[in-house]
């Protein structure tokens, strides 16, 4: 019987520090959107909501539970300096940590490179990388915003971000609330991201998208 990975032991996250790197529009829906559904899934079940850390409390000894980090697929050096200062200010020894990655629609390549240099960073800080999900979109998916969540623009981002929300409400790793879940692991990689693109052809896509966009400015 192979040992269960210490990423696998569910455990009840009591405080999560949902962090974006960098401060951006697409980011910001990426976290507003787990976190409603995270709201929405503790209310139909009646178990309680993990409490947001302040991240602009100046409090050097708060220490999340949980961590999920909305980053873009290209990390720099100036986006990794600050994963690891994030790690080390909010995290300890054994807090999860999970990723969205709003990558570009076309390839997951640099989505999945993004991943391994995250689960290097946890290991160094002995926090225990958890998976997440790549949402292939491209720029301006904050434009769904008003989108309906299972509709056919959103759809396929939403399951995947449904798969991360029971991971988080879990406490351990995504493929692993598959398995509990009850769930084929398929979808998951190697590197525990799990990766969404349009249902829509690329170019209808990006049609679509400069339409949102164009409407959402006036």
């Amino acid at each position: 019987m192979e040992p269960t990975a210490r990423s696998d032991v569910p455990k009840t996250l009591q405080t999560i520090a949902y962090i974006s790197i960098p401060n951006s529009a697409d980011l910001e829906f990426l976290l507003w959107d787990l976190q409603d559904a995270i709201a929405a899934y503790a209310q139909l079940s009646g178990t309680a909501l993990p409490r947001p850390v302040d991240l602009k409390a100046n409090d050097a000894g708060s220490v999340a539970d949980g961590i999920v980090l909305a980053i873009e697929d290209v990390a720099d050096d100036e986006t990794l300096t600050a994963i690891e200062q994030a790690l080390e200010r909010f995290g300890g020894t054994g807090t999860r940590v999970y990723a969205a990655i709003r990558a570009a629609q076309e390839s997951t390549e640099q989505a999945r490179g993004t991943a391994v240099r995250l689960h290097k960073a946890c290991e160094r800080h002995d926090q225990l990388w958890c998976g997440g999900v790549a949402i292939c979109a491209g720029s301006g998916i904050a434009a769904l915003r008003r989108s309906p969540r299972m509709g056919l623009l959103r759809r396929p981002f939403s399951e995947a971000m449904d798969k991360l929300v029971g991971a988080v409400r879990m406490g351990c790793s995504v493929e692993h609330a598959q398995k509990l879940g009850g769930a084929a692991t398929g979808g998951v990689d190697t590197d525990g991201m799990v990766r969404a693109t349009s249902a829509l052809p690329t170019p209808i896509w990006h049609a679509v998208m400069r339409h949102l966009a164009e409407h959402s400015n006036c």
